[in-house]
């Protein structure tokens, strides 16, 4: 008997504590189920002027053996350098991105047929000057690069634009949390949450390919006036 009323007392004891512990809860929550929001997304986009290219060039030779391959290419990358120095780029703008050496097969099914070795050079070269960049390329074809890859228009410091689109976007969902509280008979009091979705960096590729001859005519390159810079964000409000 005496056992029976000790669990039947440890029992309600729980339930109280857990009972108190509820209301402690709803109290810290500060009523937290009966506040009204409304979430909005918004998109701003502000253009740049763009003030640099960027670009690869590639240097490929062939020979019967690896290591005469490779010497070529080291040879015809260093007149490329010269080149593109003396056409003003800084040597701090160029920079090896790969170098590879294989085994190639050519004039297959042919009584030519034979095994030669490539190595294949790529260099990444900033151009700081956009009415040099055709003048750039002409002089990097002209001293031995076998192709040219990925020419792109970009702002060197794209925080500004950036921070003036997120600004911009903020904006832009203030309106229309504004328009929507309005319509529902409510204001907007406050923010709860904002979170950017995505943002689309500066950039603007003229070409994706190309291979050029140092027979080809004058290189003419025309960079877009604009660049743009989105963003989007996602505001989630407090409606009073």
């Amino acid at each position: 008997m005496i056992r029976r009323t000790w669990t039947v007392a440890l029992v309600i004891v729980a339930l109280v504590v857990l009972a108190v512990g509820a209301r402690a809860m709803a109290q810290d929550d500060g009523g937290g189920g009966d506040r009204r929001t409304v979430t909005v997304t918004s998109t701003a986009t502000v253009g740049s002027e763009p003030d640099q290219a960027s670009l690869r060039l590639g240097i490929a030779t062939m020979a019967d053996d690896s290591a005469d391959a490779l010497a070529e290419n080291g040879t015809i990358t260093d007149d490329v350098l010269a080149a593109l120095r003396d056409a003003g780029i800084d040597p701090a703008d160029v920079r090896t991105e790969s170098l590879d050496v294989f085994r190639r097969t050519i004039d297959r099914r042919t009584p030519r047929e034979r095994r030669v070795y490539v190595a294949d050079g790529t260099l990444a070269i900033t151009v700081r000057d956009l009415d040099g960049v055709g003048a750039v390329i002409e002089a990097a074809v002209g001293a031995g690069a076998t192709s040219v890859r990925g020419l792109r228009f970009e702002v060197s410091d794209p925080a500004e634009s950036r921070a003036s689109a997120l600004e911009q976007a903020v904006q832009g969902a203030r309106v229309k949390a504004d328009a929507m509280a309005s319509a529902a008979g409510a204001s907007v009091t406050g923010v709860e949450r904002i979170v950017e979705e995505g943002a689309a960096r500066p950039v603007y590729e003229q070409y994706r390919a190309a291979a050029l001859s140092a027979s080809d005519s004058a290189v003419a390159v025309v960079p877009p006036d604009e660049l743009d810079t989105s963003v989007t964000v996602t505001v989630t409000w407090n409606l009073g």
